[in-house]
């Protein structure tokens, strides 16, 4: 391509781009056609404890996506350098055909690290087209099936006491889905013990049910630590405080197990946010093991394949609680997804927990309105990424997660 070529296509771009940002009709004149773009660069950023991914086009367009797995952050950062070859040079609008040359070229598929990576590359993709034709992401996904998302927030009180009080702060707020698991003070000793950490669990549930009454749902979070037998028994002892529902009963390898979970309790279950795939949800969705789905945008394989989960479980009137830990250019990921499905009932939004001021690498969160986030607005995701302060915070691996053990010294589940 000419230098005259490549000056009108960024200028095209710029254009449209511009145009979408000042609210204007973005579109070519009659007969004009949309020069492609090419991918000329692809960067994984680790910053803080966070690993985001830049992808630049020959059209001047810059699009980020997260990648971020606190547990895994070299094994996401290698999967998006084994990757950066399958991207370069194409078009960054063929997101679904990017999305399939990123998985199915690779002869080894799916787990954390390659959905992570995956994940990234999508949402950036996204970015860039949003960027490209001066519109919301969630335009481009279908338009609103929604016009803002309920949200909950998380308590992590020591004792009982403690997170009742955190539960009547969120629920002061607007809030009206608190989220809470017990045992942080075990996992303080290193600790896991199934009758003593059903104890607990009843035990905060209660006192956080006192505390907010019962207008406010209450989700009992259960970290895929429980045995099925266990799991039944916290079910049983939990439906007097009427939980909105149990989340990741027991562990996530053997979906099957789920069976017995749900055929010993009425109470809604959930789980998903250890899924990668729409493959890896399909044995709990075919056989209707839970009652809602929990993918996280940063590691199920993106925005793309979140839809995908989504049309699958609407199938089986499944609806999703997006699982989402992640920074503001994650939550923005997961809130534009969750405007577009129509079979969304809640989100998880971290960031009505904090107070804190300290500035982002990434910008806004999204507004929060009597416990719903409202859509962001501009092209793109809607958030701006600060390169500079990025690229100023060495990254810091976070440490190692409890190392629990059962009473008699075996190995328990985090």
């Amino acid at each position: 391509m000419g230098n005259q070529a490549e000056t009108d296509r960024r200028s095209f771009f710029r254009g449209i781009a511009g145009a979408g940002m000042l609210g204007v009709a973005a579109t070519p004149a009659q007969g004009q056609k949309i020069p492609r773009m090419k991918i000329t660069s692809v960067e994984p950023i680790l910053t803080g404890r966070d690993v985001f991914l830049k992808i630049e086009t020959d059209a001047g367009i810059v699009g980020y996506g997260e990648a971020t797995n606190n547990f895994i952050p070299y094994s996401s950062e290698g999967m998006l350098k084994d990757l950066i070859p399958y991207l370069i040079g194409e078009d960054p609008e063929r997101i679904e055909y990017l999305w399939q040359a990123s998985f199915r070229r690779r002869f080894y598929r799916g787990g954390p690290a390659t959905g992570a990576a995956i994940s990234a590359i999508d949402m950036a993709l996204w970015d860039i087209k949003g960027k490209a034709y001066g519109a919301p992401v969630y335009q481009l996904l279908g338009g609103l099936a929604r016009t803002k998302v309920r949200v909950y927030g998380h308590v992590d009180g020591k004792t009982a006491e403690e997170a009742a009080r955190q539960a009547q702060q969120r629920a002061a707020k607007g809030i009206t889905a608190i989220r809470f698991r017990a045992f942080h003070s075990y996992d303080a000793i290193d600790l896991h013990d199934h009758k003593l950490a059903v104890q607990q669990q009843i035990e905060y549930l209660a006192a956080i049910r006192k505390a907010v009454g019962d207008d406010v749902d209450l989700i009992l979070e259960c970290h895929g630590r429980y045995d099925p037998e266990w799991a039944i028994e916290l079910a049983r002892r939990a439906e007097p405080y009427r939980p909105f529902l149990i989340e990741d009963p027991i562990r996530h390898e053997n979906p099957g197990a789920l069976a017995q979970v749900r055929a010993q309790t009425r109470l809604p279950l959930a789980i998903g946010e250890r899924y990668h795939s729409k493959w890896d949800f399909r044995e709990t969705i075919v056989n209707g093991y839970v009652n809602y789905l929990r993918p996280d945008v940063c590691h199920c394989g993106g925005i793309s394949e979140m839809k995908k989960i989504a049309a699958l479980g609407e199938a089986f009137y499944m609806s999703l609680i997006p699982h989402n830990n992640a920074g503001p250019l994650g939550t923005a990921a997961t809130l534009h997804a969750a405007l577009a499905i129509p079979n969304v009932a809640l989100m998880e939004a971290p960031f009505v927990n904090s107070t804190g001021s300290r500035p982002d690498v990434v910008s806004p969160y999204p507004k929060l309105e009597a416990g719903f986030a409202l859509p962001l607005e501009g092209p793109g995701l809607g958030i701006t990424f600060d390169e500079k302060l990025a690229r100023s915070r060495p990254f810091r691996k976070p440490g190692l997660q409890p190392r629990l053990n059962a009473p008699d010294g075996s190995v328990r589940d985090f």
